[in-house]
């Protein structure tokens, strides 16, 4: 794994005092007193090369102070910053990577509260901060306008926080409608209670979307939350001065089911079921990126059989091509282009067919397993793959010919939502949106995992970084994709048919692994491993405390950061470009709001 190592940071030691470099086998991690944190981080980024901002949140670390195992346990291992602090509440973490080296490294500090705000160095940080201001309440001072991220401004809790109710707090009366019109007494029957969590009324709904833009211009105009070219349910502000957009902000919070939360409260073959409900376009990827984390922390990559990795890997690239299908159908409807939305739908409806056949299902799949696949490839599947790759580059070539020269995609396409190399990195973009700027940043290349590191191809990247290149890298990534699979089938055509498809770990190795994944049992530590998903890096932050349920789980969700460049993208542009640039984006609300 691409961890940056001590010795890359000796030098800093010197310049901070205090500064503690924490070398464990899953994570790389430098201690600094907040009071500190931007000078370093500005070093790193600017002086050591790492640019890319992966992700920032916090722990609460409540429970843990109050269980003096736990506190053992964590401190001991390396993975409590400051531990003769014992009144700090929370710990914050940011990662970064260094692109040009291949190097990663967690950043840590401890806060009771406050800490110095990064969107100078980030603007993605200030996401960041939104999502952790509002989950936990922490205080950004110096940042531009502090709002919560998903929930309304008036909301007087914050979720993540240990001491919040996994079910919430029941305190609001919403009598059921069959009571207030018809008179039916329902308290007591049927689960129902007349007391509830707190929703918006309409007057916090306006006081959050003040918060959000400060009008300069004529006009505020609402797209969505229920528009359909909006991709999700998701809620666009646009300050208009005629048909130009002066300044946009997003309201996220539309569709948030608090996967986090309940990560905390599952065990880790539990919480694979709430991965499919997040990318439900790519359900399969997902799985993949957290099983792979969970045997990364468990040390048992080595014994997953060769089989399930090239299955795994397989299935990935399927939904891949699955998903972009999904992005092109749906990006052409937009531009009006109505025929390629029918042709792509036609051939995703192949791959849904595949996938069902193999898993069983066809959109919340859950199909890997922590330590290989739930079953072994039904008789005829790889036979029925084959016939599907054999057609369909002929199949993608038809399609690029109606749209890749046409004059009229192009005038809607070329040098609209131009986002440069250094923007990419500033915004915390990755996948198809990174590479659309020419930065040739793929997880599958950088950190392998699976079969990735023994079969070929090519990571496509684009030149100017607008919707055309974003355009070109996806067509190009379907093409990579069937490459993948063709040699996955080949290789898995090679294997004996009673093959393994599930590890079996040594007694040793003190693990008990099983396909229902009762009982699984994680050592104190930490990680944080990703995927590549077809809309860019899926990472997760775990944890553990040792046991059956993670103490943490942060989920780093592609589209959450690549949406926060579309502000940006939409300055100075008009409306009819806003469909086009969040098409090119690609985003799913389903993670964004997690």
């Amino acid at each position: 794994m691409p961890w940056a190592k001590e010795k890359d940071f000796i030098d800093l030691k010197e310049r901070f005092s205090g500064l503690e470099i924490k070398e464990l086998e899953n994570s790389t991690s430098l201690h600094i007193e907040k009071g500190k944190l931007i000078e370093l981080l500005s070093i790193l980024k600017e002086e050591k090369g790492y640019k890319l901002f992966l992700d920032h949140s916090v722990v609460d670390l409540k429970e843990v102070l109050e269980k003096e195992k736990d506190w053992r346990s964590l401190t001991s291992s390396g993975l409590v910053a400051f531990p003769e602090d014992r009144s700090s509440r929370f710990q914050a973490f940011y990662i970064l990577y260094n692109v040009e080296e291949r190097k990663k490294v967690i950043v840590k500090t401890r806060t009771d509260g406050t800490l110095p705000s990064i969107e100078k160095l980030w603007f993605a940080g200030k996401w960041a901060e939104r999502e952790a201001y509002d989950m936990f309440g922490i205080r950004y001072e110096g940042h531009d306008n502090l709002v919560r991220a998903f929930l309304w401004e008036t909301y007087p809790y914050f979720p993540l926080r240990k001491d919040f109710p996994l079910e919430g707090i029941p305190e609001m009366d919403l009598p059921s409608l069959n009571e207030v019109f018809l008179g039916d007494p329902l308290e007591g029957t049927m689960n129902y209670e007349r007391k509830h969590t707190l929703v918006p009324t309409l007057e916090d709904l306006e006081i959050t979307e003040k918060k959000r833009l400060k009008k300069k211009a004529q006009i505020v105009l609402n797209w969505g939350p229920l528009h359909p070219g909006t991709h999700g349910t998701m809620w666009f502000l646009f300050d208009l001065e005629g048909e130009r957009i002066v300044q946009c902000d997003v309201i996220l919070g539309q569709l948030h089911r608090g996967v986090e939360k309940l990560a905390e409260n599952e065990m880790y073959n539990q919480f694979l079921v709430y991965t499919d409900r997040m990318d439900y376009i790519s359900a399969l990827c997902s799985n993949q990126a957290w099983v792979v984390a969970v045997e990364r922390m468990l040390g048992i990559e080595d014994l997953v059989p060769e089989k399930a990795k090239y299955i795994r890997t397989m299935m990935s690239e399927l939904q891949r091509i699955n998903s972009h299908l999904l992005w092109l159908g749906t990006y052409a409807l937009d531009l009006g282009a109505i025929t390629i939305f029918l042709y792509a739908f036609k051939e995703r409806e192949k791959i849904m067919d595949i996938i069902e056949g193999i898993t069983g299902a066809r959109l919340t799949i859950s199909y890997p397993r922590v330590g290989g696949v739930r079953m072994d490839l039904p008789e005829g599947a790889l036979e029925v793959i084959k016939a599907f790759i054999r057609r369909f580059p002929k199949e993608l070539s038809d399609w690029e010919r109606i749209l890749t020269r046409n004059r009229i995609w192009l005038r809607r396409n070329k040098e609209v939502g131009v986002l440069t190399p250094e923007e990419a990195y500033y915004f915390g973009a990755t996948g198809p949106v990174i590479r659309g700027s020419g930065i040739p940043y793929d997880v599958r290349k950088f950190e392998p995992y699976d079969a990735y590191g023994e079969v070929e191809f090519d990571v496509p990247v684009g030149e100017i970084g607008d919707c055309y290149d974003r355009y070109l890298v996806r067509i190009e990534e379907m093409r990579q994709s069937v490459r993948i699979i063709e040699q996955c089938v080949k290789k898995l055509e090679k294997l004996p048919k009673d093959a393994p498809f599930f590890a079996e770990v040594p007694k040793e190795r003190k693990v008990k692994l099983t396909l229902d994944g009762i009982g699984l049992k994680v050592p104190v530590g930490e990680i944080y491993s990703s995927g590549e998903n077809p809309r860019g890096e899926l990472g997760f932050y775990i944890l553990s405390t040792g046991g059956t349920k993670p103490y943490r789980v942060k989920i780093r969700p592609p589209s959450f950061y690549n949406l926060s460049a579309y502000p940006h993208l939409m300055r100075n542009r008009v409306v009819a470009d806003a469909v086009a640039i969040l098409a090119s984006i690609d985003p799913v609300v389903g993670e964004t709001d997690r």
